[in-house]
């Protein structure tokens, strides 16, 4: 078992941008907590993405609604509005503080191996390294090298490639997204970025 850093809890947040959610996030979300064995994922929709703040996504309580459908039914998963109710920017090292708190512990921070390549770009990134264990699981055929000084848990996932990107480009040309985006809002997720 991967030790954890909580006081009888074992927590995980899972952040993004989530623009859709797609199946991908939910197979990622399934891994960790059967992995590091959580007894809850928080997972944390940004309200406003610091590094997509001058670009279009779309509206957070339309993602919002999306992960709620995507991750009823999924054990231990919780979908948070944390990030929308704290407002402003939605850097990672407050959510960790935040659930770090609520719990008594140092949570697992899931992300994904393209994210660990940018790590050291992020807001107060050492601060983040310190107070949450950073779990990734792999993305694509990125082979990231890290010389961050940090508690690196790798998931043991496969890799796939899926991604919200690549569902938006598809429906912009009006290709279909099947298989990629859960049934439960397929037809919503297709009308909104088709």
């Amino acid at each position: 078992m991967i030790e954890s850093m909580c006081s009888g809890n074992r927590i995980g947040i899972f952040g993004g941008s989530f623009d859709p959610v797609h199946n991908g996030h939910i197979i990622v979300a399934i891994l960790a907590i059967e992995q590091l064995e959580l007894e809850r994922l928080y997972v944390t929709p940004a309200y406003i993405p610091p590094h997509k703040v001058s670009s279009t996504i779309a509206p957070y309580e339309k993602r919002m609604k999306w992960l709620e459908i995507a991750f009823e039914g999924v054990e231990c998963a919780h979908v948070s509005d944390y990030e929308r109710d704290r407002g402003g920017v939605s850097y990672s090292l407050f959510t960790v503080r935040h659930f770090s708190r609520v719990h008594n512990c140092k949570p697992f921070l899931v992300i994904g191996e393209d994210s660990l390549a940018s790590l050291d770009s992020w807001y107060e990134y050492e601060s983040l390294l310190r107070e949450a264990t950073i779990a990734v699981y792999p993305r694509n055929s990125i082979e990231v090298e890290t010389a961050l000084k940090a508690e690196i848990v790798w998931l043991d996932a496969p890799r796939f490639e899926i991604s919200s990107t690549e569902i938006r480009r598809r429906l912009s040309e009006g290709k279909s997204v099947r298989g990629m985006v859960p049934d439960s809002i397929l037809d919503e997720v297709e009308d909104f970025y088709g």
